[in-house]
């Protein structure tokens, strides 16, 4: 199996832990060597995932005094933090980011992936879509045809994006947000959970409801 560092000890990665040992359930593909994180665990050792104990290995240094070719994902959800942790980590010309496909995912043989990217279980990505770096698709997220997806977005669970949809860089899709066709969303936007998005969004800002507007501006 190939095998991997995981960054970060929150719920995202302990999900991420799950859909990994579900993945070699059916074909075991990634042996996880352990996480890094700045805290310490209280138990010393590391966190439990099911009957698996991940454990860990230390803070970023551990990575960045890496001599040797190293997998890692970057098992954190929102946008900016994951983009630093790249940053630092990118310093280290032996560390690679590779993209993690879970279980059960739909993907079309056409779509276009950077590094980094993350493809949770049941998530599905339609003909000619893009995705930049670092993108993160959480369960049962979906891209519709010639999707265009920047650096570092988050898609969280149920999101759904149709045809010809843009979204910029840094995004985070709150929860079952969806987006009619040809919308173009600007980057650094939030969008609240439940939003519906029917018109085209600067960027730079927060929003909510149903039609989704403008609650707050960066």
């Amino acid at each position: 199996m190939n095998q991997a560092v995981l960054i970060g000890s929150g719920g995202c990665m302990r999900e991420l832990v799950w859909q990994i040992q579900e993945l070699n359930k059916l074909t075991p593909t990634w042996e996880i060597l352990g996480y890094i994180d700045e805290k310490l665990p209280e138990n010393g050792r590391g966190v439990v995932v099911g009957k698996e104990m991940i454990t860990y290995l230390g803070n970023d240094d551990y990575l960045l005094g890496k001599t040797e070719d190293t997998n890692v994902f970057i098992c954190v959800g929102p946008p900016l933090l994951r983009k630093k942790i790249a940053d630092r980590l990118m310093q280290n010309p032996n560390l690679h980011f590779p993209n993690l496909i879970l279980s059960n995912t739909r993907i079309c043989e056409d779509v276009q992936m950077g590094k980094g990217c993350m493809i949770s279980m049941d998530a599905a990505i339609s003909t000619n879509v893009t995705l930049g770096d670092f993108v993160f698709l959480n369960l049962r997220s979906s891209i519709s045809h010639d999707g265009r997806i920047g650096d570092f977005v988050t898609l969280s669970p149920d999101v759904t994006l149709a045809g010809n949809v843009t979204v910029g860089n840094f995004c985070e899709l709150g929860l079952g947000t969806k987006i009619i066709q040809g919308i173009w969303i600007g980057g650094h936007t939030v969008t609240g959970a439940g939003s519906v998005v029917v018109q085209d969004i600067a960027g730079n800002c927060t929003i909510m409801g149903v039609p989704a507007k403008e609650r707050d501006r960066r």
